[in-house]
């Protein structure tokens, strides 16, 4: 095939948020004699096997307290209709991530919150009053609960404004205001923190599901009648030997890039983990759960779901060994089943950042686990980068990266067969992250970023349904920019599937649903799917066959450029389309009239054959 010259072409390419024009070219095409695709519509060449999916990261713009287009992005997952969506309850945000985000502090009752926030107390749970304040200071005092140490910063006035607002009271909510302290140390910033004692005396915890609870019952509710995998990502610091205990902002919205502490466990038996996670399940599976000292905690949730997964990417956020991370997951097993005595649950384990073959071959060798420990899945996720944010050619690399990946996956699963051929995987974070991308005021991409993506996900779908993979989830379902009006700091946008202003689905978010829509793993098979295309460094394709005739097409465009392709015997046929004039809409679908199409740059096609007779 010759390669036509470049007309360079001009266009004007809007960003959604309608603020700023780029100006980009892009070349009229690349080839002069279309790409053939040659089909053998009898020759078998794999099952379909993998579940195209989605994951869900709980952030602001999910939680009904915060974000005005929750119900949107809600009902945009509910349209999908996807089996094993990945929910991630993770770390950046920790008053949305931990249940229990300070230890239990005994007789103690404590409070730390920074200026302009308020500390609540009680001791009205027996019918008692704050008998005692044992410290008060707003300045910058530190230390954990029975461990407060008066810092060079104080006011003087810290102790007797707190007795006048709560001594001899069942509760009370104290400021950390400059206007009731006065200002110890202009120019400084500056913590209130309290201790106080009940009487009659009460033990101490400080669980808070306020935002845990919405997102998850949103999800769950998005999601039912459907397989999903829940990952509460991220353990409480206090677990974590560290020298001062980590400060979480008191701000529900505000990033915390810092939260995961400490790299050894405090309690080395880990039981203290599991009991973590114990509760934390039974709270939602049990309807409630029975805290360290006895107390009953009522949540009346009584959720099922199919797997849960344990941690996320723990050779980067805590920087755990594959020896450490496995007893930690057998005692969150543990602790589980201890705490809501479910032995049906299954778990996925791993969830891995990288693809250290090391860790999967001591993790899948069931003789480092504890007894009974079901080895149900693993994860492992893999992202593309480009070194533009704004150049649609650098772009063109991300299927060559993902041919790495690939790579990689055939001999971890050459790993799992061997030692545990059984365990079913999900790759449950795949996607692209541009660089800078939670830098504030990064140049934002154009919209043609979206299809390079989106054409990214359905080629890393089919290439890893030849490896049998079960399930390819697409990352993930909101990200966004810098977003000052709601006063959000950047949560890696070049993820999202939908726009984060009005919640619509993105070329990503309809290229899943399409994929999701087609797939049909009980009956289709891949058939022998050959192109003029020898570098296969344009196009892909993969045709499939079905059940009552059907047999379908998957076309992606790699290239940004327009690629023509002939596919013998689609004309009557249906074509549906994600590209760039079909921008946050769903696929373009056409009746073709010709079995020659030209696929605009990084789009992705499904052709739906006509039946053997209409030929």
């Amino acid at each position: 095939m010759s390669v036509k010259s470049c007309v360079v072409t001009v266009v004007l390419y809007y960003l959604f948020t309608f603020d700023k024009v780029y100006l980009l070219t892009t070349s009229e095409g690349i080839n002069t004699d279309p790409f053939v695709i040659d089909v053998s519509w009898n020759s078998h060449d794999y099952d379909l096997h993998t579940i195209p999916t989605l994951q869900v990261v709980s952030n602001p713009l999910l939680a009904r307290q915060f974000s005005p287009i929750y119900k949107k992005i809600f009902a945009n997952l509910k349209q999908l209709n996807a089996d094993y969506a990945r929910y991630a309850v993770w770390f950046p945000y920790p008053k949305l991530a931990v249940a229990e985000l300070d230890p239990p502090s005994g007789l103690a009752q404590c409070g730390n919150v920074g200026q302009d926030f308020f500390i609540n107390l009680s001791c009205e749970r027996n019918g008692g009053v704050i008998s005692k304040i044992d410290f008060a200071s707003y300045g910058t005092s530190t230390g954990a609960c029975g461990q407060m140490k008066q810092g060079q910063c104080h006011a003087a006035n810290s102790t007797t404004v707190v007795e006048r607002m709560c001594l001899g009271k069942p509760k009370c909510s104290v400021p950390a205001f400059v206007d009731l302290f006065g200002d110890p140390c202009y120019g400084t910033v500056k913590r209130l923190l309290i201790q106080v004692q009940c009487d009659p005396p009460q033990n101490n915890t400080y669980y808070n599901f306020t935002y845990l609870d919405t997102m998850l019952e949103d999800f769950l509710d998005a999601t039912d009648g459907h397989s999903r995998i829940i990952s509460f990502c991220t353990q409480p610091t206090w677990l974590f030997k560290q020298d001062t205990p980590h400060i979480y902002p008191d701000n529900a919205s505000l990033v915390d890039w810092e939260y995961p502490v400490g790299t050894e466990l405090v309690d080395d038996t880990m039981q203290a983990l599991g009991d973590y996670y114990g509760r934390l399940l039974a709270w939602y599976t049990r309807g409630g759960f029975i805290d360290e000292y006895g107390r009953k905690h009522t949540s009346n949730y009584y959720y099922n779901w199919d797997y849960t997964e344990i941690f996320n990417e723990v050779e980067a956020e805590h920087h755990m060994t594959v020896e450490y991370y496995t007893r930690a997951y057998d005692a969150v097993v543990q602790g589980i089943r201890r705490h809501t005595n479910n032995y049906a649950m299954k778990y996925v384990g791993l969830a891995l950042a990288f693809h250290q073959f090391d860790w999967f071959r001591y993790f899948l060798n069931q003789s480092n686990h504890a007894p009974d420990i079901p080895l149900d899945m693993i994860s492992y996720h893999f992202y593309a980068s480009g070194n533009s944010r704004t150049n649609p050619l650098d772009w063109e690399p991300f299927f060559s990266q993902l041919d790495t990946f690939t790579l990689q996956v055939e001999q971890i699963e050459e790993i799992r067969k061997i030692l545990s051929p059984n365990t079913r995987t999900t790759i449950d974070e795949l996607g692209v992250i541009l660089t800078d991308d939670n830098t504030p005021g990064a140049p934002q991409f154009p919209p043609i970023y979206w299809n390079a993506a989106a054409a990214l996900y359905a080629y890393a779908w089919a290439k890893i349904s030849r490896l049998r993979i079960d399930v390819v989830g697409h990352s993930q379902l909101v990200g966004y920019p810098e977003l000052p009006d709601l006063q959000l700091q950047p949560q890696f946008p070049s993820v999202a599937l939908l726009n984060w202003t009005t919640g619509e689905g993105s070329a990503k978010y309809w290229t899943s649903k399409l994929l999701i829509d087609t797939v049909d793993i009980d009956n289709d098979q891949a058939v022998i799917t050959r192109t003029t295309d020898t570098s296969g460094q344009n196009i892909f394709c993969q045709a499939f066959v079905g059940i009552n005739g059907r047999r379908w097409v998957l076309i992606i465009n790699k290239r940004y450029a327009n690629v023509d392709v002939f596919l013998p015997g689609a004309t009557g046929g249906r074509m549906q389309i994600v590209n760039e004039a079909s921008g946050f809409g769903p696929a373009t679908e056409v009746t073709l009239t010709l079995s020659t199409v030209t696929l605009s740059p990084f789009s992705v096609a499904i052709v739906h054959m006509p039946t053997a007779s209409a030929n």
